[in-house]
């Protein structure tokens, strides 16, 4: 389960930012998941809830997860691909296979907020 080590990076990125914008509470996080990370969010959602978060400063935030969708663009002729459409890893456009993922492939602290 490989969700507890991305939790754990997580926790780490969160304290930080407690601690840069000396925040003694925390009562909300948001993280990002994207939908093409290999995150499964219901894991990590458990981790995070039942393992971590519990006996810390966060005990009581509310946790809010947010799906990212999996967005993608054409190197060559540079037009927006809609993934969900896609039937090859080539660009329905042009053909080219130089295809950059823009966003959906992450997972990340999107903000705190606490007092």
């Amino acid at each position: 389960m490989h969700e507890h080590g991305i939790g754990r990076e997580l926790w780490k990125v969160i304290e930080e930012q407690a601690k840069q914008n000396n925040l003694i509470k925390i009562t909300k996080i948001s993280i990002v998941v994207g939908k093409a990370s290999g995150i499964e969010k219901e894991l990590l959602v458990h981790t995070m809830k039942d393992h971590i978060i519990p006996g810390t400063f966060a005990n009581f935030a509310e946790l809010e997860f947010i799906n990212e969708d999996l967005t993608a663009q054409c190197n060559a002729c540079k037009k927006n691909i809609d993934v969900s459409k896609m039937e090859t890893m080539f660009c329905p456009e042009c053909g080219s296979s130089d295809i950059i993922i823009l966003s959906g492939n992450d997972c990340f602290v999107k903000s705190i907020e606490g007092e």
